[in-house]
């Protein structure tokens, strides 16, 4: 499927996990140093046509890097690097929040204990597609390449990333040593308190896009229509009844696959939000002279918080936005588009979804 992004904003699902029988998930963590064993070495020989054993005129490895991984630590974090890990607080049954999970290095197989984070590398991972992708390659060079013992830990906001690495607050029960993915620009205020204990390496091959989306084919539909009707343009949104009617809300409030959602992510009061969802003040004032809106399905409200209700409102879009999560949106947007049904939803790049 092709989908069109409509709105952007730049901005800066799957995790593997294995669950045993025993009193904590055992992470991915555990499984490191399987990963670049000597079948990948001699795989990457026939590919790349060289040998991971060849060395130049002073003797040196020209692929050093092309070897099997690491079988003992090279480096520690030590307690005078970093005393929060040996602190025999951090990441406790007593210290760790409730929505958060710790994969310590050592864990044993069968779940009896989370492992271990005294002189360990921790990496703050936030539970999304991406973000488990770039932390466990991070995490492989980090143990099989260079030389760390590797724990992981999930969960927490995400204004709160400098935080835990500082040795304040959240930095004392969770504390971490890095990030591989944040999404920085709408959080820097935040980020800033701590970064006297923290440092910004800089991009790690791509940028965030978050944005509205609809479908290709509702852009050709559209443009065959009599009169004419365009969703690749904002104007549209707001002057064709048309356009509007296409994505009228009272449909999908009735189709019970997608509404109401299970978990209510938008609470009564919050950000607008009643009975599940949030409107614009035109979606007010139209529906109150016997007309219909359109309707966004978003995930949370606290995804670019605020951000495309106030874009939309601002242009006297007649909108609603409906909070049905991340894998409602995923649902609702896929079937939508397999079936030739006009949507328009929030979403983010890069995204297994995409």
């Amino acid at each position: 499927m092709v989908w069109l992004l409509f709105f952007a904003f730049i901005s800066g699902g799957w995790w593997p996990k294995f669950m045993v029988a025993g009193t904590y998930p055992v992470g991915p963590n555990h499984f490191l140093g399987t990963c670049l064993d000597s079948t990948w070495v001699a795989q990457m020989e026939v590919e790349r046509g060289v040998s991971s054993k060849s060395r130049d005129s002073s003797g040196r490895l020209v692929n050093p890097f092309m070897q099997p991984a690491l079988k003992y630590p090279r480096y520690t974090v030590r307690h005078i690097d970093d005393p929060r890990t040996s602190s025999g607080t951090a990441f406790t049954d007593s210290c760790l929040p409730k929505d958060n999970v710790f994969y310590g290095a050592d864990q044993n197989a069968d779940g009896r204990d989370r492992g271990n984070v005294n002189g360990t590398l921790v990496l703050d991972v936030g539970d999304w597609d991406t973000h488990w992708l770039s932390s466990l390659v991070m995490a492989i060079l980090a143990e099989e390449v260079t030389g760390y013992k590797v724990s992981i830990s999930v969960g927490g906001m995400g204004v709160d990333v400098t935080q835990r690495m500082s040795s304040a607050r959240t930095g004392v029960c969770t504390p971490t040593h890095m990030n591989a993915e944040v999404w920085a620009s709408s959080i820097m205020s935040d980020l800033r308190v701590y970064f006297n204990e923290s440092y910004l390496v800089g991009g790690i091959g791509y940028f965030g896009l978050s944005g509205l989306y609809t479908t290709h084919q509702f852009l050709l539909d559209g443009a065959a229509a009599t009169p004419p009707y365009f969703p690749g343009y904002w104007m549209h949104y707001k002057m064709s009844d048309t356009l509007i009617d296409q994505l009228d809300v009272v449909p999908f409030k009735a189709n019970t696959n997608y509404f109401p959602p299970a978990k209510k992510y938008c609470p009564d009061g919050i950000l607008g939000c009643e009975n599940y969802c949030s409107k614009s003040l035109a979606c007010t004032n139209r529906e109150a002279s016997g007309g219909k809106c359109l309707v966004v399905a978003m995930m949370t409200p606290y995804f670019d918080q605020g951000f495309f209700q106030a874009v939309l409102s601002n242009l006297d879009i007649p909108a609603y936005f409906c909070f049905i999560g991340y894998g409602g949106v995923n649902k609702y947007a896929a079937d939508a588009a397999a079936s030739g049904i006009p949507v328009l939803f929030y979403h983010y790049e890069p995204d297994l979804f995409h």
